[in-house]
């Protein structure tokens, strides 16, 4: 790698007036995970490393009953795993870390990280984007917030500005009647990198078992995480299946825009898409009537 400086703010100002002072020629360094390898690759060669480990407001899990749980950009995989305010609001979230990559990258690499890199084959994305999860994003002239949807742009891009910074990501309480789902699909091990991965979570109607809301977010088969919103709406009002989950299972594999590559052709890719989003949307409407079959 070549020579850079490397540069520890220990406030969230601080770091982004660095960032503008650079003018693009520096990056945020939290975990490294991401990061580190393309540098070793000579794929980025910024002439300074912002290290923003220092700024301890950044590691912060806390909940509040009204505006839901809050994570800090620098709450590691690990961290997330294993917390119990995690398990006890979003249980969904601790199973999925589990089957990301090994300990030594969970321990290491960082939730803000993990989504500012705009990393296409990822597993947080999809939950956040089904729990309508919104990130805070702080830059010079002030602090914006946006749904997680709106972060990513394309392969390995986001709408963050050179000079802004990641600095948590809120999931609103669940609404009565809700159930969640995340499946993964590595072709190859569970330490791999997903070959696809399906979110869905469904809120039934108060009086009846309609489904009143549905999210169905697909991962790992674009060059973003994006909702299925076509099937999104032709499940909406109606009864869990098994035969409108094998519908609606269908209907988002041709929403999707997958690539063949070493994980899978693109056909293989929506035959996955299709079998995940119908197994997901079973389980979420069983959790969400409280009947488990």
């Amino acid at each position: 790698m070549k020579n850079f400086d490397y540069l520890e703010p220990t406030t969230v100002a601080e770091a982004c007036a660095l960032l503008k002072q650079h003018g693009g020629e520096a990056k945020v360094f939290a975990g490294g995970a991401h990061l580190t390898i393309l540098m070793k690759q000579g794929l980025y060669e910024p002439k300074a490393l912002v290290n923003i480990k220092k700024i301890t407001e950044l590691r912060e899990i806390r909940n509040d009953d009204k505006t839901g749980l809050a994570i800090g950009a620098l709450v590691t995989h690990r961290e997330l795993e294993t917390s119990p305010l995690v398990k006890e609001k979003f249980p969904v979230l601790c199973e999925a870390e589990r089957e990301v990559a090994n300990i030594r990258v969970r321990n290491m690499g960082t939730v803000g990280g993990n989504l500012a890199s705009g990393e296409p084959l990822t597993d947080l994305a999809q939950i956040f984007i089904a729990l309508d999860g919104k990130v805070s994003i702080a830059g010079p002239g002030g602090q914006r917030v946006i749904a997680v949807e709106e972060l990513f742009v394309d392969f390995y891009t986001t709408s963050l500005a050179e000079d802004e910074i990641l600095t948590e990501v809120v999931l609103p309480p669940l609404p009565p009647r809700s159930g969640i789902e995340y499946i993964r699909f590595s072709s190859s091990s569970v330490v791999d990198k997903p070959s696809a991965g399906v979110a869905v979570r469904l809120t039934l109607d108060d009086r009846a078992d309609t489904i009143k809301t549905a999210r169905i977010v697909l991962g790992c088969v674009g060059a973003t995480p994006m909702r299925a919103r076509k099937a999104e709406e032709s499940i909406t009002g109606k009864n869990v299946t098994e035969e409108l989950a094998q519908e609606i299972g269908a209907i988002a594999s041709q929403e999707c825009s997958p690539t063949s590559d070493l994980r899978g052709s693109e056909q293989y890719k929506r035959a996955i898409v299709r079998t995940l989003v119908k197994r997901a949307a079973v389980r979420a409407g069983e959790r969400a009537t409280g009947v488990r079959k």
